[in-house]
């Protein structure tokens, strides 16, 4: 099939198994007979004929469901809540556990019943592979987490350690300070172990991989190699601007240049836009149970299911007008964001970098992230869109939450330490400058460009 290129003025398509059209407030899916019904709006009947035709067109492909796949396609609410009622009705009455084994039980209990009801009543968002059912779960693990950082702002920094202990009983002590950066020499002949001891055990620590990793998932989330260069370049001043609060930011040169930037940071970036553009030239026919073609085994047709339907590249044009440039710069803000916030709060709470719960938390970023920001990009994109989407919602508010968690269990602390001046001024004369170079380009360069585009 021919992918035709999406434009400023077109409705913005499914991707990844996103729902044709407007998002999660817009449109409603039909996870039975693949249909998007598209709700009523404001726009004249003649653009909602050729948007219709347009999703028309472009449903056609899969507007089929795989008949062996069929059964998961449709609604057993009852079917499944008599299957959760008897695991309720075994773990409850058959397990004897100490006080604190059952208050663990049942708080899990009250969330799988949380992720359940998403499950089976949560409405659909954009995505649609692997199934819909799976992206209201991770809806509801959204809010369950929400919820959590919420319950833990309403706690004091001490009572928050210990509820951590209680989660794990390793946890909740202090942790050890580390610097990256007390021995910088990369050659070292003296070593009885290695020339190169300070850079083998820099490979070795689990944050090497960690860069890999993340910006090859950036880059699949952004699908934009310019802007995944920015928030690198970004990550890496705000390092360094933030070295004097928390020691783990101090690292060597050839550290935050070479391996961060050049190596980790740059094979990630390189390798997710290999991903996007084998995903881009890689032509998908889901029809289903096709009746000319081949059929497969039940394994390959359900692993289908993983694959995306369409997947394009996201055209930020950042600088084709006041809304997109907010957008994009909010954006960078916001992940940024969200990656301190990750040496913050293990700081704060004192979780160490290998501990599960860090990794847990990355990839529920992941995962709620994959569709918060489509429909972010969506809200961004498209005029027609005036609301914000339901995960691109959960986001903005976990991100609230924890930069408010941050705030209350080191806000004391870090105010007390003073920022040093080869910081302070920089960012003063640095964020002035970007602020009145985007205001000098939007209200006059680009508005005298628009008037002598007029008069000619």
């Amino acid at each position: 099939m021919t992918k035709k290129q999406t434009t400023k003025e077109e409705p913005l398509r499914e991707d990844s198994g996103c729902v044709v059209g407007g998002g999660a407030d817009q449109s409603e899916y039909n996870p039975t007979s693949n249909i998007v019904k598209k709700a009523s709006s404001s726009s004249s009947s003649s653009n909602r004929k050729t948007s219709n035709k347009k999703n028309k067109e472009q449903n056609e492909d899969y507007d089929e469901t795989d008949e062996a796949l069929t059964f998961f396609y449709k609604p057993h609410t009852l079917l499944v809540l008599g299957i959760a009622i008897i695991f309720v009705i075994y773990f409850a009455f058959t397990n004897e556990q100490s006080t604190r084994g059952s208050v663990k039980s049942g708080l899990l209990g009250v969330c799988a019943t949380f992720l359940l009801f998403s499950m089976v009543q949560m409405r659909d968002g954009l995505f649609v592979r692997p199934h819909p059912a799976f992206w209201r779960v991770i809806m509801g693990m959204g809010v369950i987490y929400l919820c959590a950082l919420v319950f833990l702002l309403f706690q004091s920094a001490d009572d928050a350690r210990l509820i951590m202990k209680h989660i794990d009983p390793k946890l909740g002590l202090p942790l050890p300070e580390r610097s990256y950066a007390d021995d910088c020499q990369l050659y070292t002949p003296e070593d009885p172990t290695s020339n190169f001891r300070n850079l083998m055990n820099t490979i070795n620590d689990e944050f090497i991989w960690a860069h890999f990793f993340g910006w090859w998932g950036k880059t699949l989330l952004l699908r934009d190699s310019i802007l995944c260069w920015v928030l690198s370049l970004t990550f890496e001043v705000l390092e360094l601007s933030l070295a004097h609060l928390l020691p783990n930011f101090h690292e060597c040169w050839w550290d935050h240049v070479i391996l961060d930037i050049l190596v980790c940071n740059a094979l990630g970036i390189l390798m997710g836009v290999l991903t996007i553009k084998y995903l881009k030239m890689k032509e998908y026919n889901w029809t289903g149970a096709e009746k000319k073609a081949e059929k497969r085994s039940i394994v390959f047709r359900a692993l289908k299911q993983f694959t995306p339907i369409y997947y394009d590249e996201y055209q930020w044009d950042i600088l084709s007008s006041w809304k997109r440039f907010l957008s994009v710069v909010v954006l960078v803000i916001m992940i940024s964001v969200i990656e301190l916030n990750a040496f913050f709060l293990k700081t704060l709470l004192w979780i160490p970098p290998p501990h599960p719960i860090n990794i847990w938390r990355l990839f529920l970023w992941c995962f709620i992230g994959t569709p918060g920001i489509r429909e972010y990009y969506q809200f961004a994109a498209d005029r027609s869109v005036k609301k914000l989407g339901t995960m691109a919602w959960i986001c903005v508010a976990s991100l609230i939450a924890e930069v408010l968690l941050c705030i209350k269990y080191g806000g004391a602390e870090f105010w007390q330490i003073p920022t040093p001046p080869f910081v302070k001024y920089p960012w003063i004369i640095g964020t002035t400058l970007f602020t009145l170079s985007s205001f000098y380009y939007f209200a006059i360069h680009k508005r005298r460009q628009t008037t002598k585009s007029k008069t000619n």
